[in-house]
């Protein structure tokens, strides 16, 4: 009977699981209410997954916030070159759209096709925020040469994306569980990516917070 009420036992580790999930999706809703800061709450919520739900460390209020506060002028500025990009993108379609013709429908295609890349790169350099220190352009940059080095993974994350967009749109109460889900599924495939362009000693470090009782000890011995 005690092992039942133990924290260990898989009931309530899958309940403390969904409980993180929808705790940090709820916290991605209230923090994106101003729509400017999407992006920083996007960075946060990529941030808390990662480090929380993934490893276990530390808690969710705590890290997100502390996320959203230090990425809050880099996200919001990559959030709002996405959004301007995304103006000019679908102006372009509408536009071509009134013509009718059959080199304008070529046109629609290929601006369809630049807001799905548009939208790809956007998740990698929101996420590549919440992951490293660099400025703007560099996340911009290097988040378009990932995109585009890994395209394979890279439309894989657009499906996530457009997935999670119209599951919300067809389900409304979705939305208190499906950002954190897509986030969750973003860091199985980035961090991936990511752990090609850190160098050994980042990657040695990484190990080490991710397993947290392995990183007490070395501290206490330190």
């Amino acid at each position: 009977m005690g092992s039942f009420f133990s924290t260990d036992n898989p009931l309530f580790t899958g309940l403390e699981y969904i409980t993180n999930i929808i705790y940090a999706s709820v916290l991605w809703i209230l923090f994106s209410i101003p729509v400017i800061t999407i992006g920083a709450s996007s960075t946060a919520l990529y941030y808390t997954v990662t480090k929380v739900i993934r490893h276990g460390r530390s808690y969710i209020f705590r890290e997100f916030w502390q996320s959203f506060k230090s990425n809050l002028k880099q996200s919001t500025a990559v959030w709002l070159i996405y959004l301007l990009l995304m103006a000019v993108l679908l102006i372009d379609i509408r536009v071509m759209g009134g013509f009718g013709t059959a080199p304008a429908q070529t046109l629609q295609f290929i601006f369809l096709a630049g807001i799905c890349m548009v939208s790809g790169v956007m998740v990698y350099a929101l996420a590549y925020t919440a992951r490293f220190a660099q400025d703007t352009k560099h996340i911009l940059t290097n988040s378009l040469l990932m995109a585009i080095r890994h395209l394979p993974k890279t439309l894989l994350l657009i499906i996530i994306l457009a997935a999670a967009v119209l599951g919300c749109y067809l389900f409304g109460l979705a939305v208190v569980f499906v950002p954190a889900v897509a986030a969750l599924l973003d860091s199985l495939i980035l961090e991936s990516i990511f752990v090609q362009y850190m160098s050994k000693e980042d990657l040695e470090k990484e190990e080490l917070r991710n397993h947290p009782e392995q990183y007490e000890y070395v501290n206490r011995r330190e």
